[in-house]
């Protein structure tokens, strides 16, 4: 029998296979494949992600997100780890809200990302307060929370989803931020294109996102301002 150990980033189906989603398109599905690279890089951009919101080691933060989502959440939590950043998870959707309020009264969460107008709602409609349980937080939110926490008196950052990748807009609206080390988002007629410029598992060239919005540099940074 040989003992011998793979290495996991040797090519092969793990390296090339690391984990498959389910990408939602417009009008469509289709597989989303992520390598052990396409982890590692991702998990790098993540980590700046951070460390442009301000996240300290050693404190909580509160990270929303979809399990189908998970070869996209995953990189995030990956990098809240390797910062030794203890975090609890939650669904953005109304059955999750008490998972989420919990989370929020018992901890002083310097961060959410990932908040969505749903999950707004619903701890509303738990009685909450948003500006007295998130006044204390940096937020990340999706773009149908905006609305409610600015009427609360907060000043959230925001997350675009575009295809399969997010980008961040701080609370200036300066434009949101990708990484572009490893995307090229166009925009054709209104809508932003998707192309993939590292060699990863799933590559895509000019992908219909469904997302309204337009591409500005800001410098010799590209970011997106979307509608």
């Amino acid at each position: 029998m040989n003992s011998t150990l793979t290495d996991p980033r040797a090519p092969g189906e793990l390296a090339q296979r690391w984990a498959i989603g389910l990408l939602r398109l417009p009008g469509s599905y289709q597989p989303y494949p992520v390598s052990l690279r396409d982890i590692e890089h991702d998990t790098a951009w993540a980590r700046r992600v951070f460390e442009r919101l301000g996240i300290r080691a050693g404190v909580p933060m509160h990270l929303i997100g979809a399990g189908c989502d998970n070869e996209i959440l995953w990189p995030y939590e990956n990098a809240l780890i390797a910062m030794k950043v203890p975090f609890g998870v939650a669904e953005p959707v109304a059955i999750d809200a008490p998972r989420s309020d919990m989370f929020l009264r018992r901890f002083q969460m310097q961060a959410v990302m990932g908040l969505t107008g749903e999950l707004a709602d619903a701890l509303v409609a738990l009685g909450r307060d948003l500006h007295s349980l998130l006044g204390h937080s940096t937020i990340v939110a999706s773009p149908d929370a905006v609305p409610a926490l600015r009427a609360a008196g907060l000043a959230p950052w925001t997350m675009r989803t575009i295809g399969p990748i997010w980008a961040f807009e701080s609370s200036d609206g300066d434009g949101a931020r990708y990484d572009d080390s490893e995307w090229l988002i166009e925009e054709q007629g209104g809508e932003l294109l998707l192309t993939s410029v590292a060699p990863r598992a799933c590559p895509f060239v000019r992908l219909r996102t469904g997302v309204h919005g337009r591409v500005a540099l800001h410098g010799d940074e590209r970011r997106v301002h979307a509608d």
